[in-house]
């Protein structure tokens, strides 16, 4: 039932985009927009874009005026998934060119806002740049769209670059993909699981204070019927569609502010563990400055 039932989402959903009418032209990286932030968008494993490319259009049409840079991590359409999710040394090698897009940009618009997005395999690649980042450099924040990561993988040291939040999505409809596709090709991480993209991150067991605090930055939200009365049906598509970008993500990035769809992530053990409250409250704090002010990447 419920494979049937992601199935159909997911077509329906991919249908109303492709359906959807032409979007007018616009210069995403003009020097204009440059100079109000970058948000670099992230697609799936198999090459295709159609997702970032849609995502990028809901975000305009949100006001986002900064500028949006898809980045292409695949080998390819046709097939190539299996290369995406499999070959670990080249991803990370991506990872890194992706690093250093973001820190020349840093570089040389200090002060701006700076936003990742990533969608299924691509939230795995923000994960893997966040954790190459530079020690100091920090992104406002990282959105991971039905990732496909195994749902206890430490995010600690990629929390560490994102100053504000690190939203996470998912969805129990995204059987497919997220149940039966992780669980037989692996995850981005090579765990043979099911991905948080249909269940949502659990933080590990055994963390240290510190990377407990790091987990006060996460935010998730389970699909249901707030995104379902924006046109969502819980497939995997339906992150990345444009009425979601300009329904959910674009207030985000353009306020600063937290969106009462996504939850704080509550580490395993922290209600009981006494010695772990302090920590968590002066990561908590900071993630709470980030709601109550816009700043950009630093350097």
């Amino acid at each position: 039932m419920n494979v049937t039932y992601g199935i159909l989402a997911m077509a329906i959903s991919l249908a109303l985009m492709l359906c959807a009418g032409c979007a007018r032209k616009v210069d995403y990286l003009s020097p204009e927009r440059l100079d109000k932030g970058l948000v670099v968008s992230l697609d799936g494993v198999g090459g295709y874009n159609v997702g970032p490319r849609w995502l990028r259009t809901g975000l305009d049409e949100g006001g986002v005026g900064a500028a949006i840079h898809i980045f292409n991590w695949g080998h390819g359409p046709a097939g190539m998934f299996v290369a995406d999710l499999w070959d670990h040394n080249g991803n990370m090698r991506r990872a890194a060119e992706m690093v250093q897009l973001v820190t020349n940009y840093g570089k040389f618009y200090p002060g701006r806002p700076i936003n990742l997005v990533g969608h299924s395999g691509g939230g795995g690649m923000v994960v893997f740049a966040l954790e190459q980042m530079p020690e100091g450099f920090q992104v406002d924040n990282a959105f991971l769209l039905a990732p496909a990561l195994s749902p206890e993988y430490n995010l600690a040291p990629a929390l560490s670059h994102v100053r504000r939040h690190c939203y996470v999505t998912h969805s129990p409809g995204d059987v497919p993909l997220m149940g039966l596709g992780t669980s037989v090709f692996t995850t981005m991480d090579g765990k043979h699981t099911v991905g948080a993209g249909l269940i949502g991150f659990k933080a590990p067991e055994h963390l240290s204070d510190a990377d407990r605090a790091q987990y006060a930055k996460v935010r998730q939200a389970a699909w249901g019927g707030e995104f379902l009365k924006k046109g969502h049906l819980g497939g995997h598509m339906g992150w990345s569609t444009s009425s979601f970008a300009r329904e959910f993500l674009a207030p985000i990035m353009r306020t600063g502010q937290s969106h009462e769809a996504f939850r704080p992530l509550v580490p395993a053990g922290e209600e009981h563990d006494g010695s772990a409250s302090a920590a968590s409250t002066d990561g908590a704090k900071g993630a709470a400055a980030g709601d109550a002010t816009q700043e950009g990447g630093t350097p």
